[in-house]
């Protein structure tokens, strides 16, 4: 990044905005909701569904209470998603990643300990605080906000490689979860839905495979309505950036029955595909929470040759 080139300063009408703040906006914006992806997947990972419970009483009361006015949103046509962790502010965030119930989560979906990121996240957050009051940003604020993203960006792709390209096991019928998900497509017609069920990482997922016609793409509204009854459930939707093929993501410390049901509701092959790309659908819908993109090959395999045989 150029810090020279952005002290340019642009007049919108009689007003010099920083063209410096709107890049600084962009990268806190992306960062910051891998983090809250981070969060509510070690929490999941360590609770389950019920993770919520294991807040602090203080704070969970108060993210309810956020999460029932941001159901009052909708003539906003925003993305209003009542998830607990998404109405936390950045210190609240900041809590939630660093509670010692989820120590041992975070250091396996992470690669860092808690306090590491604390240290560099708490940089980030001055420097949010500053933009949200709507205050100039100069090419050094810049900097020392591009080091903390920098540091955190390790953290951030080591989640990564763990959730949307890591590796998994597939569950076969000599698994009770493999074993029921064979009965459900017994019947199945394998030209039109190609499925199965694996785990890694602490998560079990329920895996799509790319059938005829191509060229779709998951429906993140459609989606959102057809497993509305589970999303509590789910971690999230994690779908292919460039094919039709999308995951379910769920803990694996989920219990039996609502277990079985999602699995249920995943066999039972809901339309929800669309031919509008994710840049075409509706804001609301594809930057929910929920919803989770991935490369089609993994930024992180080995550039190294295979040895010749």
């Amino acid at each position: 990044m150029d810090f020279e080139g952005q002290l340019d300063l642009e007049f919108d009408g009689e007003f010099l905005v920083p063209r410096i703040n709107q890049q600084a906006y962009r990268d806190i914006y992306t960062l910051e909701g891998w983090l809250r992806r981070l969060c509510l997947a070690s929490w999941m990972r360590a609770h389950g569904t019920l993770w919520h419970q294991h807040l602090d009483p203080k704070l969970r009361k108060n993210l309810e209470r956020l999460a029932e006015k941001s159901r009052r949103r909708l003539h906003l046509d925003a993305e209003t998603s009542d998830d607990l962790i998404w109405q936390s502010d950045i210190g609240e965030l900041l809590k939630m990643l660093t509670a010692p119930q989820i120590a041992d989560d975070i250091h396996h979906l992470a690669g860092r300990e808690q306090q590491e990121i604390a240290r560099d996240f708490d940089e980030i957050r001055e420097i949010r605080n500053v933009l949200a009051h709507n205050r100039a940003l100069s090419p050094q604020t810049y900097a020392l906000l591009r080091g903390s993203i920098f540091r955190l960006q390790a953290v951030v792709d080591h989640f990564r490689s763990c959730i949307l390209y890591g590796d998994s096991d597939i569950l076969h019928d000599d698994s009770d979860l493999g074993e029921y998900l064979a009965i459900l497509l017994e019947d199945n017609d394998w030209s039109k839905f190609q499925a199965f069920v694996a785990r890694g990482h602490g998560f079990i997922q329920y895996v799509t495979l790319p059938t005829q016609p191509l060229n779709m793409w998951p429906d993140a509204q459609r989606l959102l309505e057809v497993f509305s009854d589970h999303l509590e459930h789910i971690t999230a939707f994690t779908m292919n950036k460039e094919r039709d093929e999308f995951i379910i993501l769920a803990p694996e410390k989920l219990d039996e029955d609502s277990q079985a049901a999602l699995c249920r509701a995943f066999a039972a092959n809901p339309g929800v595909w669309t031919h509008l790309p994710y840049e075409e659908q509706h804001p609301r819908f594809i930057c929910s929470p929920k919803m989770w993109i991935y490369e089609n090959e993994s930024p992180f395999r080995s550039t190294e040759e295979e040895p010749p045989f």
